[in-house]
């Protein structure tokens, strides 16, 4: 005869449920609901109430969570950013990054494009979100404690993003190429801009619906398609010289892409790598600070004392 297992209610499983459900309530009072929101409401309070054995999972699933919470709330509160930046971005980029004939490099390539960049640096843009939940479940299933890390400096170095999005507000190049660097439209539509090629190329839509969810047009300044491989990188660094070079080579161009497809400047890149660096170097020096986490499985007493995982 076993012993009672451990209560499935914890401090966060409820603040999870509170949470959920609290989201559902604001999606749906502003009218922004989607089945998506649903699911990924249901899914955490199944994984929060599925007991001892996945709050580990949960750790990481959380901030997760909160991340994509985040960024696909950003609407509601665009109301207190500051003046939007359009010209000046421009004119710095083309001081300091000068491509042939004098102007900037997201200009020159959006009339030097091929098909063949189209292709790789589209898939390149569609793949930059995987990687991170790729690395992610590679750390769990490992029961590596960098699980946790990775999770909650991916929402780390969003919520960075997200404040400077309000504090700098800035046009993205497709935007300039498209209404100039005069006063800012508020009444843009958000663009794929380059990658309606990869979308055109494949005979779909991809990136159209992508980014016609996007809330914040003039969130170009850091560029978090740059910050995400960066991060992996750090994170898979002790890994050695066979899991460096590919993480950088897709670092890499994961950079060149943004830039290739109009969506950042190269200062929008360089801001995203800092940012990804500070996000990276808080979490390592809060998780330090941590006990060792408990083990994945929680033993089960039997009634002659001995345990079994």
């Amino acid at each position: 005869m076993t012993s009672r297992s451990p209560s499935r209610a914890t401090p966060l499983t409820w603040l999870v449920t509170f949470l959920a459900t609290g989201h559902v309530v604001l999606v749906a009072a502003t009218g922004r609901i989607r089945w998506d929101h649903v699911l990924a409401d249901v899914l955490l309070m199944g994984v929060a109430w599925a007991g001892p054995r996945t709050r580990r999972f949960l750790a990481g699933a959380f901030p997760l969570w909160l991340t994509g919470m985040l960024l696909d709330s950003q609407g509601l509160w665009l109301f207190v950013r500051g003046p939007i930046h359009t010209g000046d971005l421009w004119q710095l980029e083309r001081h300091l990054f000068p491509a042939p004939g004098g102007i900037n490099w997201p200009e020159w390539w959006s009339t030097h494009f091929t098909p063949a960049l189209d292709l790789l640096t589209g898939f390149a843009y569609a793949a930059y979100l995987y990687e991170v939940f790729a690395v992610a479940i590679f750390f769990f299933v490992k029961k590596d404690t960098r699980f946790e890390r990775v999770c909650w400096a991916f929402l780390l170095v969003n919520a960075i993003g997200v404040v400077i999005y309000l504090v700098y507000p800035a046009a993205p190049p497709w935007y300039i190429l498209k209404y100039g660097p005069g006063p800012a439209d508020l009444a843009a539509a958000p663009s794929p801009a380059g990658t309606a090629r990869f979308d055109a190329l494949l005979g779909i839509h991809y990136f159209a619906s992508f980014y016609s969810r996007n809330t914040n047009v003039f969130g170009a300044m850091p560029s978090l398609h740059a910050a995400y491989p960066f991060m992996m990188v750090l994170f898979l660094w002790h890994k050695g010289w066979a899991w460096r070079v590919p993480a950088m080579l897709f670092s890499a161009l994961v950079a060149f892409s943004a830039i290739y497809l109009t969506h950042h400047y190269i200062l929008d890149v360089l801001a995203g790598l800092t940012v990804a660096l500070a996000a990276f170097l808080v979490v390592e020096a809060v998780f330090a600070r941590r006990p060792a986490s408990l083990p994945m499985a929680v033993p089960l007493t039997t009634s002659r004392g001995d345990t079994r995982a």
